[in-house]
């Protein structure tokens, strides 16, 4: 097996690991968004929108990892290689990883996005004045979603650098 080969296995697991996630969310996305807590859904088709394009990145980010992974994989692996070695191997994983916490990242920005445009919506049509501040549940997910991302976004570009660290911390020194 050779690595765009095996990249695209790994890239494949990963889509697929992003749907089933994605419609295991599904139901505690459109209960989140759509329905206000204690009173009954309501009619307003820009929150049904919403709560659509929330649920439907992950998805098609997942959908899109499963049936293409080989146009992803020959951006990441050269033509050049034929066999496989740990080295190139770990970096691969660190960069699919990385992609992994990105896409989750991603998609819970588009429903962070959503949910406080629907509340500051119901807020104004409410006219109570200056809304109230965020809970600390709102703002810890917020806070999460802004380290998975950042942590995201160093093992995607940093996969190489952080794979050849742990190398040299596990291989022992050469004695000249």
């Amino acid at each position: 097996m050779d690595y765009k080969s095996l990249t695209s296995l790994v890239l494949r697991l990963t889509g697929a690991v992003i749907v089933v996630s994605s419609v295991t969310s599904r139901p505690r996305t459109f209960i989140g968004l759509v329905y206000l807590r204690g009173v009954e859904a309501t009619g307003n088709m820009e929150i049904w929108l919403l709560a659509v394009v929330a649920s439907a990145f992950p998805l098609l980010v997942g959908l899109l990892l499963i049936y293409f992974p080989a146009t992803v994989a020959n951006r990441m692996i050269s033509a050049g290689t034929a066999t496989i070695d740990t080295l190139l191997l770990q970096q691969v994983a660190f960069s699919v990883l990385g992609l992994y916490f990105v896409t989750v990242a991603a998609y819970d920005a588009v429903y962070w996005w959503a949910k406080l445009r629907i509340y500051f919506a119901v807020y104004n049509e409410l006219n109570f004045g200056r809304p109230d501040s965020l809970r600390n549940e709102d703002f810890a997910g917020l806070a999460s979603t802004g380290a998975q991302f950042i942590a995201g976004v160093v093992l995607l570009f940093g996969g190489r650098g952080l794979a050849n660290l742990f190398q040299r911390l596990r291989s022992p020194p050469a004695l000249d």
